[in-house]
């Protein structure tokens, strides 16, 4: 019989949703969720302090589909974009993660999520740019199928 992984607290639960490098896990999850048939929607970026209107926007990101995965800047890519932040990495992904309708946050060490979406192959890209084809790796996300989805 297959070992099955339990989890025992929230924080537990809240913590398995924060993942960095680890493309293993990842490996299985993508698998489970396209056996499922569920719908993969991605969105990117720092998400330093949550506020009403960022969790209602997130929210309105989850509605794209099934699954929401948050690609969230590792510290260092901050940096190198010259920004300052108040929380490290590992509490705002903890506070993305705690959110209900988050399924997994990755923390990126690169700038631009190129690499990673080329990997998840979301189907909805959701960016706040006014015009889809400014929205970070476009050609990308329509190449496998996908679609970008834009809101304010």
């Amino acid at each position: 019989m297959a070992e099955q992984t339990v989890i025992k607290t929230e924080l537990e639960r809240i913590k398995s949703r924060i993942h960095k490098n680890d493309i293993v896990s990842l490996e299985k999850k993508l698998a489970y969720w396209r056996f499922k048939s569920f719908k993969l929607v991605f969105i990117f970026g720092n998400y330093d302090i949550l506020d009403r209107k960022r969790i209602e926007y997130l929210a309105r990101v989850a509605d794209f589909g099934n699954r929401l995965v948050i690609g969230l800047r590792s510290d260092d890519a901050v940096k190198g974009l010259g920004t300052k932040l108040v929380n490290d990495e590992y509490t705002r992904a903890t506070v993305l993660a705690a959110l209900r309708f988050v399924s997994r946050v990755e923390i990126i060490d690169d700038e631009s999520p190129l690499e990673f979406i080329k990997f998840l192959k979301p189907h909805v890209l959701v960016d706040s740019k006014t015009d889809a084809k400014q929205a970070a790796c476009y050609e990308t996300i329509i190449a496998n199928g996908g679609k970008v989805e834009l809101i304010d």
